[in-house]
């Protein structure tokens, strides 16, 4: 931990400069600000919370490399498709194509999310530590504040114990550690301590008390529109519903609770034909974000974006007589099984032949939407996610109706005729619904390890759950300056 959060402070003035959300912020970015002088206003706090939201891109320092993707710029929303069963590589087993070893589950190919998600937190520490010691800023402004980093440290920390610990519902041999929790900001380095693993429980606890708080400090304020890419109480609702979920047993009846919060808050708008959700896919701005990752300029984009981008590696287009991008990772034959005679999602989806004259099947879902290849917002949580937690929840909490209307206000949207399961046939139909309606958005592999389920792949057998890939590899660089760090088993 000692390192990671000592490039935090190190770069803190260049955090400050990051022009993520800076226009609905309305904070114009100073590169010349110092810390001190930064954070003692409150305009130079809504600049360093800028620099929190640009961390859900990549690493701390935000810079235009290849390893600035290593968040929702990209690993957050792939690796989790490639260590299951939504997409296969192209010639498998036989190329060095991107995601090979992901796909095959090789030992340590997995999420390497640490830094960057810790990178997350300590800003966003920094923002509630601040806030605390301005004397500008009206009442409403410095709640906002708070309320925006909260939410944000909260998406970290959930990403983070679903990564490296397992779901509190299915602890193998009794290995129940999750992360450690660092909930202080830290201004000297030298002063950084070296916490230890905290248990699954207690993180999980966490993550639900920052969203609980974030959710308070919004208070009764109008949700902003037009502006996803900014949370509000209506984001902190939908990851409460999530966290729910995944949290299972007595939670269930909570999730259903958040998730209609959620969707009476008026973030995001449910695209509710065929014709709308298509057009969706199109779109700068997803109409149905009730959270998303904003890339305001193609200087936010990774490194070499033709490269490392997440429609990189998802697909490869002809621009002229150029082809563009991987296109490596491609639409796995089991995901294809299972969608029905005209269900729309499968028109999100193009046909391609390859360079190397393999005809594939590629996903539409990020496709350069805001004018350059590589270049498009990235949904973190969306509107019918949160119609099949309800239903998934309320199934599970024994109220079928519900479960059932929310499952089929899916499937109608989707062009398919409404179903009337039962029992355990009732959640089969929603998870599968789950899975066609969230696929190549980073949900699947989570889906299967909240659940404790093995995980099916199309090459190679299937990965038991008490296998010890479930869990990603500690990076060997934080256990050797902190000893006090456990590693996952059998790494």
């Amino acid at each position: 931990m000692k390192l990671n959060i000592k490039k935090n402070i190190i770069i803190l003035s260049l955090t400050l400069s990051l022009a993520s959300c800076s226009k609905m912020l309305e904070v114009e970015p100073r590169t010349s600000l110092n810390a001190s002088e930064a954070l003692s206003t409150y305009l130079g706090v809504q600049s360093a919370l800028n620099g929190v939201y640009g961390g859900l891109r990549g690493p701390i320092g935000y810079t235009a490399t290849a390893g600035a993707a290593a968040y929702y710029g990209r690993e957050m929303v792939l690796n989790p498709e490639l260590l299951a069963d939504n997409v296969r590589n192209v010639n498998p087993g036989t190329c060095s194509c991107r995601g090979a070893t992901l796909l095959v589950n090789q030992a340590s190919a997995h999420l390497n999310i640490w830094n960057a998600a810790f990178g997350v937190i300590t800003k966003a520490n920094i923002v509630l530590s601040a806030v605390e010691r301005l004397s500008d800023g009206t009442p409403a402004q410095r709640s906002a504040v708070r309320a925006q980093a909260y939410f944000l440290r909260a998406l970290a920390y959930f990403d983070l114990v679903k990564t490296y610990g397992y779901n509190p519902n299915f602890i193998q041999n009794g290995f129940n550690l999750g992360v450690p929790l660092v909930l202080d900001a830290v201004d000297d380095f030298t002063k950084v301590t070296y916490p230890k693993r905290a248990t699954v429980d207690e993180v999980y606890a966490q993550i639900e008390k920052d969203l609980q708080s974030s959710i308070a400090q919004f208070g009764t304020a109008a949700n902003p529109t037009g502006v996803p890419y900014v949370a509000t109480s209506g984001a902190a609702h939908a990851l409460l519903s999530r966290l729910y979920l995944y949290m299972g047993g007595a939670k269930n009846a909570l999730a259903v609770t958040e998730a209609t919060a959620a969707l009476a808050s008026g973030v995001g708008t449910f695209a509710a034909t065929p014709a709308s959700y298509l057009s969706m896919w199109a779109s700068a701005s997803k109409t149905e974000s009730i959270f998303e990752l904003q890339f305001a300029s193609t200087a936010e984009l990774p490194q070499n974006p033709n490269d490392n981008t997440i429609q990189a590696n998802y697909q490869q287009v002809l621009n002229g007589s150029t082809r563009v991008g991987f296109g490596d990772i491609v639409v796995s034959n089991n995901l294809l099984a299972i969608y029905e005679t005209g269900d729309v999602r499968r028109s999100v989806m193009v046909n391609y032949t390859r360079s190397d004259g393999e005809q594939v099947i590629q996903t539409n879902k990020f496709s350069g939407s805001k004018g350059s290849f590589g270049f498009d917002n990235v949904p973190l949580i969306r509107v019918s996610e949160m119609y099949l937690n309800r239903a998934e929840a309320s199934a599970r909490a024994g109220n079928e109706v519900q479960a059932r209307t929310d499952l089929n206000v899916i499937r109608n949207r989707a062009g398919l005729a409404s179903i009337m399961p039962t029992g355990a046939a009732l959640i089969d139909a929603i998870l599968k619904e789950r899975r066609l309606e969230l696929a190549f958005e980073g949900h699947r592999f989570f889906d299967l390890t909240r659940l404790g389920k093995n995980i099916p792949k199309e090459t190679i057998a299937e990965i038991p759950f008490t296998d010890y890939r479930i869990l990603a590899p500690l990076p060997l660089t934080e256990i050797d300056v902190n000893k006090q760090l456990v590693q996952n088993p059998r790494y």
